[in-house]
């Protein structure tokens, strides 16, 4: 193997395998945002999501490289468990904001008279 495929093989391998722990950072915030991670695009990473499974099934089809077919595979994991989170929280939002509110705890003041009586 000439060095530079070597070289491009052990880029591609480390900043691929990387990338997975760099998605927890936003998983993480994710989970924690209290309005729904409103300002997480689903189908962006929606997008990534399907282009991870295609990378996958590319390296499992056509390059027969197991390798590489694991690392597409972990990208998909981590944007699939940032989308389900997305999905899980909006859904909780969506429930709070439909919740009836309790009008009983509503105090209605009483009528005074012109004279404040």
């Amino acid at each position: 193997m000439n060095p530079l495929t070597e070289l491009v093989i052990w880029c591609y391998l480390l900043t691929n395998t990387a990338r997975v722990i760099a998605y927890l950072p936003q998983i993480r915030a994710a989970w924690v945002c209290a309005n729904g991670a409103q300002s997480i695009s689903l189908a962006t990473w929606g997008y990534f999501a399907t282009a991870h499974l295609s990378g996958a099934l590319y390296a499992f089809i056509v390059v027969h490289d197991l390798k590489m077919m694991a690392i597409f595979l972990g990208n998909l994991i981590a944007c699939v468990t940032l989308l389900a989170i997305i999905t899980w929280k909006r859904g909780q939002q969506r429930k709070r904001h439909l919740e009836p509110t309790d009008h009983t705890s509503v105090r209605i003041a009483p009528q005074l008279g012109p004279h404040g009586e």
